[in-house]
């Protein structure tokens, strides 16, 4: 009995230990471009176009066996968007007059990722792995967005003004990627990926007077009509980024 409890205990021993040899931290940065464009669940907002920024980050990885990891970090992303929707004034008889807003934003994003990532063995002889991972990531736009608006068509203009109340504060999205690995090193190893991210937050913000939910006037005050009737939208307006982007890094 002793024996066989002695040989289960030493074969115990052996597994932990080959397991633990795949358990550890990564570290590493990354940079790419990213491709964003404006996206809208109840169709309030209508995309224009898609606009080209940029992704730097720092990214920490645990990998509790040999083939999956856990993933997080801080990335950086630098974003704009191009999107239109309908708003409204009051003209000289108190009447509401419902007009086009052709709006360009870019703005600064500070994202924690959380993922899983899934690696492959070696492709082959070469120290090549292929890599997929999917989670989450939650953000904050602490600074300032900057708009640019047209107005029923009118070219928009290239000076920036601030619109710090309309945009929520928090960013909450699902991402997904893919991409390859190459160990220059046994404790160094370079990458190439890319990433989708979709955005599960509304990035108007409803709570101040804005554009989100009524019409209003420049200074954010709800706009009232000849019959003393509040002019509020039937839908909200909606705004919700998407995102593609490329990453290169190292790990260590």
């Amino acid at each position: 009995m002793k024996k066989n409890l002695l040989f289960i205990g030493l074969m115990l021993a052996l597994s932990l230990s080959a397991s633990a040899q795949y358990r550890g931290f990564s570290f590493g940065f990354k940079a790419g471009p990213n491709f964003n464009w404006s996206g809208s669940a109840t169709k309030t907002a209508i995309n224009q176009e898609t606009k080209v920024g940029c992704d730097l980050g720092f990214l920490a990885e645990y990998y509790f066996t040999d083939n999956y990891a856990l993933v997080s970090g801080i990335n950086v992303s630098f974003l704009g968007g191009h999107y239109s929707f309908e708003n409204g004034r009051l003209n000289d008889d108190l009447l509401l007059q419902t007009f086009q807003v052709d709006r360009v934003y870019k703005t600064v994003l500070y994202e924690i990722p959380i993922m899983l990532k899934l690696s492959t063995n070696d492709i082959g002889k070469l120290p090549l792995r292929a890599y997929a991972q999917i989670g989450g990531g939650l953000g904050l736009v602490p600074q300032k967005v900057k708009v640019r608006d047209g107005i029923d068509g009118a070219p928009v203009p290239e000076t920036w003004t601030v619109s710090n109340k309309e945009y929520s504060l928090f960013r909450f999205s699902l991402k997904a990627g893919a991409g390859v690995e190459y160990a220059l090193q046994e404790s160094l190893r370079v990458f190439l990926g890319v990433y989708f991210s979709h955005d599960f937050l509304n990035n108007i913000n409803h709570i101040k007077p804005n554009y989100a939910g009524n019409y209003c006037d420049e200074a954010g005050n709800v706009l009232v009509d000849g019959q003393g009737n509040e002019c509020v939208r039937t839908n909200k307006l909606n705004l919700l980024q998407n995102r593609v982007g490329i990453e290169v890094g190292l790990l260590f």
